[in-house]
């Protein structure tokens, strides 16, 4: 299963977290875990390519986290299209991917 942790302080979303495999179909063929990967790669080269906000960002084998460091409220847009999309790819699809958002302070 990938889940996607979305991180809010204060209402404002701040990053994400994006780990496991959705173990859909066998490695290199599984379009649910490619779906998801373009979506967050695309949403976190739009944080920091598009807006040109700095990032924290950390990406390893199926392990994907963004942390915004200035200027949140410019990311709101991508964050909530990205938790949008997901949402929608979670439709008959809840055994593969689990959605959570989690108050935290930004630091």
């Amino acid at each position: 299963m990938t889940t996607v942790k979305f991180f809010k302080d204060k209402n404002i979303y701040t990053g994400f977290e994006c780990f496991g495999h959705t173990a859909f179909s066998d490695v290199g063929t599984d379009i649910l875990c490619s779906a998801i990967s373009a979506l967050t790669q695309s949403t976190y080269l739009g944080l920091s390519k598009v807006l040109n906000l700095k990032c924290d960002m950390e990406k390893h084998d199926g392990y994907f986290k963004v942390i915004v460091l200035e200027d949140q409220l410019k990311a709101q847009d991508l964050f909530k299209t990205l938790k949008l999309a997901l949402e929608d790819i979670k439709l008959g699809n809840e055994k593969y991917i689990q959605i959570n958002t989690i108050k935290r302070s930004a630091k």
